[in-house]
């Protein structure tokens, strides 16, 4: 089962370690997942800051996944 944090530092923190990154987006809000090896973690943050934590990882050469 998927926990859904709330605060976009906590999140960075399990992206820091995850095996990838899946992005889904919706008409008013994008939902970031950090998957881990036993665990889901999410968050649902505006498009702009999506964009900028999308492009953060990326550089950090971290597989993001959109669909």
């Amino acid at each position: 089962m998927p926990r859904e944090v709330f605060l976009v530092e906590l999140w960075r923190r399990y992206a820091d370690a995850a095996v990838e990154i899946r992005v889904k987006r919706y008409s008013d809000y994008v939902k970031l997942k950090a998957r881990l090896r036993h665990q889901l973690y999410t968050i649902r943050v505006p498009p702009d800051v999506a964009d900028q934590l999308i492009r953060e990882y990326k550089s950090k050469n971290k597989t993001v996944n959109e669909y």
